[in-house]
């Protein structure tokens, strides 16, 4: 027990992340520092420490405290589609919201129960779409690999500073718009269609390719079963 602004603190491991996870919230880049955290709990900052053997140990944990509320968000009695489809939005969604932990621990692997859910429920979905066994394995890592890497990408942009963050979402209607047509073409022929693209187009897109790649997958599976 640890005395903090004149009251008994119980820290625990949970309690730990619980604070990370508000404080990840709130976009602070120094989130997982003992300070932050000290702060956050009313602490003396080495409490902290004797709950996680180091700073990466407690990104890790914080990382998967993220899959899991990733999967709470979900909607009972989804289909194996909408399932998948729903897990990989709401993790997008929760990675982007906790910005400098998303974008630290997207190509991690935490090793704990929330990834230990995700993935379960990721493979019985892919199991229900008559996939076979190894299959299933291919295609699970095939969304997890690319969902990850693009909530990453979105955690990362969303810890930019505003006005870094706002040159690069207008950049199409800024330098590319100044490029010369003539040494660049193909940039200058699709640039309106450039311009118009947003996340959730290019969400879909993905969703749409992983899609288009295991219905071909089952189907040629359902063939060769009939032969």
């Amino acid at each position: 027990m640890v005395t903090g602004q004149g009251r008994a603190v119980r820290l625990s491991p949970e309690l730990i992340v619980d604070a990370a996870v508000r404080i990840a919230a709130r976009a602070e880049p120094d989130g997982l520092t003992g300070r932050a955290l000290g702060e956050e709990l009313g602490v003396d900052r080495s409490a902290v420490w004797r709950h996680f053997a180091d700073r990466d140990a407690l990104l890790l944990a914080v990382g998967d405290r993220l899959m899991a509320m990733a999967l709470e968000r979900m909607p009972d009695g989804l289909g194996p589609r909408e399932v998948l489809q729903e897990l990989a939005r709401s993790l997008v969604q929760v990675f982007e919201a906790h910005p400098y932990v998303g974008a630290a621990v997207a190509s991690r692997t935490t090793r704990g129960p929330g990834e230990f859910a995700a993935m379960e429920t990721m493979l019985a979905a892919l199991a229900e779409l008559g996939l076979d066994e190894s299959n299933v394995a291919r295609y699970q890592r095939m969304l997890a690999d690319t969902v990850l890497a693009y909530a990453g990408m979105r955690a990362g942009c969303a810890a930019l500073p505003h006005d870094v963050r706002d040159a690069d979402e207008h950049a199409w209607a800024g330098t590319y718009a100044t490029l010369s047509p003539e040494r660049y073409p193909a940039i200058a022929r699709h640039l309106p269609h450039l311009a118009a693209q947003d996340d959730e187009a290019v969400f879909q897109t993905l969703m749409e390719a992983f899609w288009l790649a295991v219905d071909a997958t089952a189907r040629s599976a359902s063939r060769d079963a009939d032969v």
